[in-house]
């Protein structure tokens, strides 16, 4: 489920779960926290690459379909959180992780695996990467401390992407500081070339290898984003969920806002309340702050049912008609969202 392998001083960690897109599971988060905590003290290891084997891409996230069986659906599970409890406590532990880390975006790359790896030393994206975090669909929100890196983004963007799980491109990664570099993915085996030959002993690894690898490195592009960031601005500079939604029913024929619409009315309600109020109270969180909040927040989802029907629809039946405890955003206890969140 992980291969490992040492070279030129770098201790690679590369996803290898094919059936399952390199779907996280606790076994994999076992191996690679005891990994980590090997290589940490063996002084032969001066940075880390984290990598996959797949061609279709770097991470689908965590594997929410065990999850659903193993713990939501099994009445004998003692501790239905334990999954989420460990993948925090790793993600937790690279936040601060004390040498350098470097990590491969690219096709597939979403959630847990984004959680892994977003506090990279060096993130290299390619122009492949589906990059996402569509937890409003599941019955959460974006996880894995995603939050506090989605509550620096400017207050439009940031609901488009927290409401509505929507896509970052590569050049959107970049512009908005989520990576470090886009490269062309056929020069992704010239960045692993230069890796191996290059000087681990520097006292500065991070910065005299992204000047090796510098020119490699692409000109920011145009995205569909940035293409909409007019109407992504009109439609999500709002004060609340329901005034969102308001200006989009308004929109008329237009197809962007039609489209984010249909997004919107498929989310959970109670959810898209928790996000809205979360990206600004994200502004004040540290980033273990953050996560620890999105445990509590998956907690309450498991509670209330809406984890188990957000999966079964979008992951299991695959119906994409998820029946939320919450009907709809004026059904919404603003109070239990506040509790929920600490904002008093």
């Amino acid at each position: 489920m992980i291969k490992t392998k040492i070279k030129n001083k770098i201790g690679i960690i590369y996803l290898d779960r094919p059936e399952a897109l390199n779907a996280l599971n606790r076994h994999m988060i076992g191996k690679i926290e005891e990994t980590l905590k090997s290589w940490e003290k063996n002084p032969a290891i001066k940075a880390i690459l984290f990598d996959s084997k797949l061609e279709r891409g770097f991470c689908a996230g965590g594997d929410l379909k065990k999850i659903y069986v193993d713990y939501l659906k099994n009445d004998e599970a003692r501790n239905k959180d334990v999954f989420f409890k460990e993948e925090f406590a790793l993600d937790k532990y690279l936040m601060t992780y004390p040498k350098p880390i470097i990590s491969h975006w690219f096709g597939v790359t979403m959630g847990g695996g984004i959680g892994l790896t977003i506090h990279s030393d060096l993130i290299i994206v390619d122009q492949t990467v589906n990059w996402a975090m569509p937890e409003t669909s599941l019955g959460f929100v974006p996880d894995v401390g995603l939050g506090y890196f989605i509550s620096k983004l400017p207050q439009a963007m940031g609901q488009y992407v927290g409401l509505l799980g929507a896509r970052l491109y590569p050049d959107d990664l970049l512009r908005y500081g989520f990576c470090h570099m886009v490269i062309d993915s056929k020069d992704y085996g010239e960045v692993i070339n230069r890796l191996m030959e290059f000087d681990t002993g520097s006292d500065n690894l991070i910065g005299d290898f992204r000047e090796a690898i510098g020119d490699l490195g692409q000109e920011l592009k145009e995205t569909e984003n940035s293409k909409n960031l007019e109407k992504i601005e009109k439609y999500f500079s709002k004060d609340s969920v329901i005034e969102i939604k308001k200006s989009l029913e308004e929109a008329g024929d237009d197809e962007f806002a039609k489209k984010s619409l249909e997004v919107l009315n498929n989310r959970d309600p109670f959810m898209l309340e928790v996000q809205f109020k979360k990206y600004f109270l994200g502004k004040e969180l540290t980033k273990e702050e953050t996560i620890d909040l999105d445990l509590e927040i998956i907690k309450y989802g498991r509670k209330t049912g809406a984890l188990e029907e957000g999966i079964r629809s979008v992951l299991i039946d695959k119906d994409k008609n998820p029946h939320w405890p919450t009907k709809s955003l004026e059904d919404v206890d603003q109070e239990e969202v506040h509790k929920l969140l600490g904002i008093k």
